[in-house]
């Protein structure tokens, strides 16, 4: 009676020391899935981490990306993005070189360098934080960049401001050795310009300057149609006058021929009757008085019905000065 009551106390504690292994073999494998699954991050492919042991405060200097790695129970990974990260500003203003206000809309890129991730973390801890630098950094520069221009270069180099943005962006986000500037350890990739605007009071006056200027061309236009129409006109009339110069010319012409011509023809007819009239003189061997018989003959045979009307005393008859000679009446 003894054993088999011995017996009956042993079957209850064996069962109850399997059940205790069982139950510590389960608690074991659970602490060993959570210690392996606390002790294993992943890194994703668009990602840098930078390892980080909290309960050491150990930070790896090294940044890893695109994989499952293992660390110490409690580990974890700071992580930024690798690829390029976009800021936009969207109706913010700056003011111009000659104190007018500017509004602009705009956007870049930038891209942490893996080397720079440890010094990153050191300043700014996390992404966050520094992204948001970043952004005062860009903000800075396109202030610093507004104020180089006049605001008629916000008008008509447009070009040439984005790429003046650019470049302070740059230095500021990247410094520069050289200069002894010191950036923010990230890289710029581009900046987009998307707009720009100008201030109503300067669109106001480059509308009057506009329209002037349209006035202006159209002045000039209609004076220089003007200027043509007078010039038509002169050339007109100069070629009229020069044609009434023409025909005045050749109407002189001709009546200094003509009158020439009467001349010579009366002066030859006054040689030849001079020449007659001393052919007869001689031939006839008359005075002069006997010459102006002649020639009262001549004229009185010439006209037909010949009345005289003189005065006492009046000779009209020179017959006398031709009884001497003979007569001849001409022809």
């Amino acid at each position: 009676m003894a054993n088999r009551s011995n017996d009956t106390n042993r079957q209850p504690q064996s069962l109850l020391v399997k059940r205790l292994g069982i139950a510590a073999c389960v608690c074991v494998t659970i602490i060993a899935i959570v210690l392996i699954s606390l002790s294993l991050k992943k890194v994703e492919e668009t990602e840098y981490g930078l390892l980080y042991t909290r309960w050491t405060k150990e930070l790896d200097d090294e940044a890893v990306s695109g994989g499952l790695f293992s660390g110490a129970p409690g580990f974890r990974f700071i992580k930024f993005p690798s690829t390029f990260v976009s800021v936009e500003y969207n109706g913010r203003d700056c003011v111009s070189r000659d104190g007018l206000i500017v509004q602009f809309s705009l956007s870049f890129q930038y891209q942490l360098v893996a080397e720079n991730m440890f010094t990153v973390v050191e300043k700014y801890r996390d992404f966050d934080s520094w992204d948001n630098i970043v952004a005062l950094v860009g903000v800075s520069a396109i202030h610093h960049t507004c104020s180089e221009f006049k605001i008629t270069d916000f008008q008509n180099k447009r070009g040439e401001i984005q790429e003046a943005m650019f470049d302070n962006l740059r230095l500021k986000l990247e410094g520069n050795v050289t200069e002894g500037t010191q950036g923010i350890y990230a890289r710029a990739v581009e900046l987009q310009l998307r707009e720009l605007g100008l201030p109503n009071e300067y669109k106001e006056a480059v509308r009057s300057k506009q329209s002037a200027e349209e006035d202006i061309a159209l002045a000039k236009n209609q004076r220089q149609q003007e200027t043509t129409k007078a010039d038509t006109a002169l050339l007109r009339a100069k070629e009229e006058a020069r044609k009434i110069m023409d025909t005045a010319n050749n109407e002189v012409e001709i009546l200094l021929t003509e009158a020439n011509l009467a001349a010579q023809e009366t002066t030859f007819a006054f040689e030849q009757e001079a020449v007659t009239i001393v052919d007869v003189k001689n031939s006839l061997k008359l005075s002069t008085n006997g010459v102006l018989a002649y020639l009262a003959n001549g004229l009185l045979a010439d006209v037909g019905t010949l009345k005289v009307s003189t005065l006492e005393p009046a000779r009209l008859s020179r017959s006398d000065e031709l009884s001497t000679a003979t007569v001849i009446v001409p022809a």
